[in-house]
């Protein structure tokens, strides 16, 4: 076991870091948290939490109620580690689970991932900025962009810019690597993000997202016209005609089992989203194959919502790899409208183009569009020749 230092006593918390190794040859008969440390060789660090605090029973908001700030631990972060065994019960030394009972539970033994750099680097990128005053600021993120520092991205993000921009001074909203962040976009989604520069703020947006009191529009380009196909499409549990040729879809969707890196629509559990998409311009290249620039409002920000939403409708978003439909016509698709990228990098075509709030401050509403970047704009005028409505 690696020497362990004692840094707070209230709560108590031992903490230390090493790189994990083990040299166990038969794991016959070994516990969860002596498998743990044969599996890993990353760099971690431990923390003993006491559970001194006991209103929440369920494990993951019992671990949060317990963490002191400094640890800037969110409950999305320790649902990840006891999902990952990496949170044990220090009597039994068995990993816990989020069914774990809590009633007897005095401490957990928490190890957290250390692939994160500790200290978030500045960078001086080019992010156009669509509105700032002293509560918060509005950027028209480019694609290919990562909205905050994951394992797979430490820089390069928006959230380097803001350290650059900004120092130390935003708001710490979820973890100390979100500083000001009140909601996300997609890497290759571009468009409108908001940033709070104040715990006012802060608290402000993040309650007026949770509550759909926000009003987000974004613009895709689609494989195909949904309108065409709508006896296939309506018969599809969750999808509707409203007024107006408002197509509306109201499932749940939940993380892909299989693929951790894609969600789904499902029926039993998963979250509520609800999008709601309209034609704008058709365009029709010939030989059956269509593209469609299309708004969608959606009244949830679940991951992905979207681009799960417009396959479930047959129209998935031009250049989403991810989610794809495995049809010729697709194929074909692609191959017609790749020289019309002018050579460009082919990402998903979505843009967050609208986005309404009421400001934390003032009470005054607030409404901003979001520019098209060059090379979403640039498509659409190339295939301006095509356009038929």
């Amino acid at each position: 076991m690696p020497r362990i230092v004692t840094r707070n006593k209230k709560p108590k918390i031992i903490t230390t870091e090493s790189t994990v190794t083990s040299h166990f040859k038969n794991t016959k008969g070994k516990s969860d948290f002596e498998l743990f440390l044969f599996s890993s060789s990353i760099m971690t660090e431990k923390f003993i939490i006491s559970l001194t605090k006991k209103s929440e029973r369920r494990l993951d908001k019992l671990i949060l109620e317990n963490c002191p700030p400094n640890l800037s631990l969110s409950r999305t972060k320790i649902q990840d580690l006891i999902k990952q065994k990496m949170i044990f019960d220090p009597q039994k030394q068995n990993a816990l689970t989020l069914k774990t009972k809590t009633d007897d539970l005095m401490q957990v033994i928490l190890y957290s991932d250390q692939r994160l750099q500790r200290t978030l680097m500045p960078e001086d990128l080019d992010v156009p900025i669509v509105f700032e005053d002293n509560a918060l600021i509005v950027f028209n993120k480019p694609s290919n962009m990562v909205v905050h520092p994951v394992k797979s991205a430490q820089n390069g993000t928006l959230v380097n810019f803001l350290i650059y921009k900004f120092q130390d001074t935003l708001p710490i909203t979820y973890d100390r690597f979100r500083p000001g962040i009140v909601h996300r976009l997609d890497k290759d989604t571009s468009g409108l993000i908001i940033v709070a520069k104040t715990k006012l703020s802060a608290d402000s947006l993040i309650k007026q997202f949770k509550s759909r009191k926000v009003k987000k529009v974004y613009l895709a380009l689609c494989i195909g016209n949904p309108l065409e196909n709508l006896n296939k499409i309506i018969g599809k549990p969750g999808i509707n005609m409203l007024e107006d040729n408002i197509l509306e879809v109201k499932t749940n969707v939940r993380r892909n089992k299989i693929n951790r890196e894609m969600m789904e629509v499902c029926t039993n559990d998963g979250r509520l989203a609800i999008s709601r998409f309209t034609v704008q311009t058709v365009y029709d290249l010939g030989k059956n194959q269509k593209l469609s620039l299309v708004s969608c409002e959606i009244e949830t920000g679940r991951t992905h919502q979207i681009r799960v939403h417009a396959k479930l409708i047959e129209c998935p978003i031009v250049g989403d790899n991810l989610y794809k439909l495995r049809r010729k016509e697709d194929v074909d698709v692609k191959k017609t409208i790749l020289p019309l990228l002018d050579g460009k990098r082919s990402r998903q075509m979505l843009h967050a183009h609208e986005l309404s709030i009421v400001h934390p401050e003032s009470g005054k509403t607030l409404f901003f569009r979001g520019i098209l970047p060059h090379d979403f704009s640039n498509l659409l005028s190339n295939l301006g020749k095509y356009k038929t409505s």
